[in-house]
């Protein structure tokens, strides 16, 4: 069973919103910052993770909107 996420990835000259291991987009965007945005939209409602690519490619940065493995231990916050 494979993991279910989103990423954001460069996309000839726009940024797109994939999931793995789709070859389609779900939705391209002129700038990284709209595409950030609806990943973060898109993975709390499908409760997945969400990468997010440099230009480059390479993984930038990585969260967690499903469930947490090792949740916080101070539930006050």
């Amino acid at each position: 069973m494979t993991k279910r996420s989103n990423h954001v990835v460069p996309s000839s000259s726009r940024w797109a919103v994939k999931k793995t291991g789709s070859e389609r987009a779900s939705k391209t965007f002129d700038t990284k910052e709209k595409a950030v945005e609806y990943g973060r939209e898109l993975s709390k409602m499908e409760k997945t993770e969400l990468y997010i690519h440099k230009a480059n490619g390479m993984i930038q940065n990585r969260t967690s909107y499903g469930n947490d493995p090792y949740p916080p231990k101070d539930t006050r916050y």
